[in-house]
């Protein structure tokens, strides 16, 4: 098994040296850190973190954080797709990451609190934002270091960052669909506790006061069959000319489809929808999902490169926008416009 001084060797280098670019320190110049870790790779060696955290009392391991529902975590390509991202460039950058999940909040703060006191982890990466999140209340508490995928509910300006314009892209796809000639259009969400969906349905919003047309709402998850269907029965009751949808995000698009397409009273409708994340099952669904892209391994990538960063105790935090983009298939239909 290689050794730190057989890496310090084939990069030319002092053992000394090799330790501390392994370990990300600033007073290691770049060129002589990607040295450093080339040879690492070559070599395929191993630190021991766990001795270097017991003489240390510190940790170069990041601790992500996911959200409490973790039925949607892992039914939702979105959240591996972050984590992808954190962990390539953790390794460029010789830092581990571990996973903080729980099945309610309680649990979660709990797995932090062991986390920080026994492993020493002093760098969290939170894969959601939520309203009175007792997870940041507690990373508040203990002073550690965090960033936040979506925008903070709270010390926006104090809570360094990294998020897509929901709000524009609520706009974008709204407009995607009025500008294809559809006026009732409905935005269907899930969870308004979550900043993401609260951004996107205020885009949504909008677009349709500057065409002066109505909002109409449908809060749905579609976790039971049945009970889906019963709620699209009643909303169609009330809203029956709505020819297009805004879903909050692809999952919740292609539940709402599959409800569509199994009833022989909606399918002839051909109801228009556009998602949000170009998941890896849009292009499975049938019709194709239209879809906006929002990047998330690259969200997850300027996460970890701010979490690995060293910020004083006076610097100003750090937000960083990902664009996002429409990515056109065949779910959407040019209508008339309705008179």
């Amino acid at each position: 098994m290689a050794t730190i001084k057989d890496v310090a060797q084939r990069a030319g280098v002092s053992p000394s040296t090799a330790s501390r670019a392994m370990h990300g320190s600033k007073i290691i110049s770049k060129p002589t850190r990607d040295k450093v870790v080339k040879a690492a790779r070559e070599l395929n060696y191993a630190p021991d973190f766990n001795a270097q955290n017991l003489a240390t009392k510190a940790s170069n391991t990041i601790g992500v954080v996911l959200p409490v529902d973790h039925h949607e975590i892992f039914s939702n390509p979105f959240f591996l797709e972050m984590i992808r991202g954190i962990n390539e460039v953790c390794s460029k950058n010789g830092a581990m990451t571990t996973l903080a999940t729980g099945i309610s909040s309680e649990e979660l703060v709990h797995n932090i609190d062991v986390m920080i006191a026994q492993g020493h982890i002093r760098t969290f990466i939170l894969l959601y934002s939520e309203k009175n999140d007792p997870v940041v209340a507690r990373l508040d508490h203990f002073d550690v270091q965090y960033v936040i995928i979506g925008k903070p509910y709270q010390e926006v300006n104090k809570t360094s960052y990294v998020d897509n314009d929901n709000i524009q892209a609520g706009t974008d796809a709204a407009q995607y669909l009025l500008d294809r000639g559809h006026q009732r259009i409905c935005f269907l969400y899930s969870d308004l506790t979550k900043m993401v969906q609260s951004d996107r349905i205020l885009g949504y919003q909008r677009a349709m006061m500057q065409q002066q047309l109505p909002n109409i709402m449908l809060e749905e998850r579609f976790e039971n069959h049945e009970e889906g269907v019963q709620a699209l029965h009643e909303f169609f009751d009330r809203y029956p000319d709505v020819t297009g949808f805004v879903a909050v995000d692809d999952m919740l698009a292609l539940k709402l489809q599959q409800v569509l397409h199994n009833d022989p009273e909606w399918k002839p409708k051909q109801f228009s929808l556009i998602g949000f994340n170009n998941s890896i099952f849009s292009d499975l669904a049938h019709p194709m999902l239209t879809s906006i892209a929002v990047f998330p391994q690259r969200l997850g990538e300027e996460a970890a490169k701010i979490a690995l960063a060293d910020h004083p105790a006076d610097e100003l935090s750090t937000a960083v926008i990902v664009p996002h983009q429409i990515v056109q298939r065949h779910s959407v239909h040019q209508i008339k416009s309705l008179q």
